[in-house]
């Protein structure tokens, strides 16, 4: 590691061009500056400075290292900067969710980016256990879940509730026998919210995902439902997901005797402040699912 106090007295003598005047300015003497010049040369192995007389001229290594003090310069000035100043409107916001809600959700965080045009957002599609990790190690900030996390490094913060959907096509029945022609459309929720859904509503007939015909499996957020509106299976997500598709027209959601819903969750690091811009998306959270 380059001796912070050395740099300093060499990129002095770069600016000043003068042995005397840099030890005046950094109230040193003459031989001090030469000493510190002495020690980076030999922490680098490599001449710094080739003197002629009273003078000097840099060498190559020498401007290579003033450069490099340049640029860390830069760095500290920004980063007092951004100590300085913490615009709600203006950061990376990282967010880690299950690909469905992502599905609904991201395109209202991309308003929120059109509207300041200061935010950015990198959104994660994982699912619960992907999600705490996440966020115990700080690699999103932001994590939503629909089950409680009894964790002691984490904070949880209840957001409302979303109602899981039986989706078929537009005009289709959705007795089990339709429901087993049809075939079952999964994605990386699919069978979690399958399961929950189908054993409550037809408890005679449901003995697990095994024993449906998977007629497709997709893993893009936005495209989930287009085999249902094609009419090649049904699949079960959340009302959120469902109003988020671009042809409501092509599918239906089936009526059931009994709802079931997702109780969702906001989870944070415990402990760890974050950005004011945080608050927006909170904001934006809760308008989602109240």
């Amino acid at each position: 590691m380059i001796n912070p106090v050395f740099l300093r007295t060499f990129m002095h003598l770069v600016k000043t061009n003068h042995f005397t005047r840099t030890a005046e300015q950094l109230y040193m003497t003459q031989p001090g500056v030469s000493q510190h010049i002495k020690k980076l040369e030999e922490h680098l192995g490599t001449p710094l400075l080739h003197r002629f007389g009273k003078s000097f001229e840099l060498t190559d290594a020498g401007e290579l290292l003033y450069q490099f003090g340049v640029q860390q310069a830069e760095a500290e000035t920004e980063l007092q900067h951004k100590l300085a100043g913490d615009d709600p409107h203006t950061g990376e916001c990282r967010l880690a969710c299950s690909g469905s809600m992502a599905m609904q959700l991201y395109p209202n965080l991309l308003e929120l980016q059109k509207r300041y045009g200061g935010l950015t957002f990198s959104v994660e599609a994982a699912p619960k256990t992907a999600i705490i990790e996440r966020i115990k190690n700080n690699h999103s900030d932001f994590g939503i879940v629909t089950q409680p996390v009894n964790d002691p490094l984490l904070d949880s913060e209840h957001l409302g509730k979303d109602t899981l959907c039986l989706v078929v096509p537009q005009n289709t029945e959705a007795s089990w026998n339709s429901l087993q022609t049809l075939g079952f459309i999964n994605h990386p929720d699919g069978h979690h919210y399958a399961s929950r859904v189908l054993e409550t509503n037809y408890p005679d007939s449901f003995r697990g995902m095994g024993q449906i015909p998977e007629s497709g499996y997709i893993n893009q957020l936005g495209q989930i439902l287009l085999p249902v509106a094609k009419g090649l299976g049904f699949t079960v997500i959340p009302k959120s997901s469902l109003d988020a598709f671009p042809f409501p027209d092509q599918l239906q959601s089936a009526s059931l005797p009994v709802s079931v819903e997702d109780e969702v969750f906001l989870i944070t690091k415990k402990h760890r402040p974050l950005p004011k811009r945080y608050q927006l998306i909170r904001e934006l959270l809760i308008d989602q699912w109240l």
